[in-house]
């Protein structure tokens, strides 16, 4: 898993790999319901930024742009996934 996570930060976009670690945190800990998939635990942007290799900043605007679009909500350190079929499509997107 680390040999994985070192290629994901080192070949892969930004944008992807926030998605795969919103992603891996739903998978093990997301509960769904009908506004979507809420990781029930808190999670900074602090959290997300570390997990996916970037800096607080970087991860702040993404989250944020993602947000506007619709794509997730946060709330008090909780993120919801409301459009888990487009932050799918981005996590799988190919590097540059």
């Amino acid at each position: 898993e680390v040999q994985e996570r070192l290629r994901e930060a080192s070949t892969w976009r930004v944008e992807a790999r926030v998605a795969q670690a919103l992603l891996r945190l739903a998978d093990q800990a997301g509960q769904s319901g009908s506004g979507g998939t809420k990781i029930d635990f808190p999670l900074t942007r602090r959290d997300i930024a570390e997990m996916s290799g970037t800096t607080l900043f970087t991860a702040s605007r993404i989250l944020a742009a993602w947000e506007k679009a619709g794509l997730i909500v946060s709330d008090h350190q909780r993120v919801t996934i409301k459009q888990h079929a487009a932050i799918r499509r981005i996590a799988d997107e190919l590097p540059d």
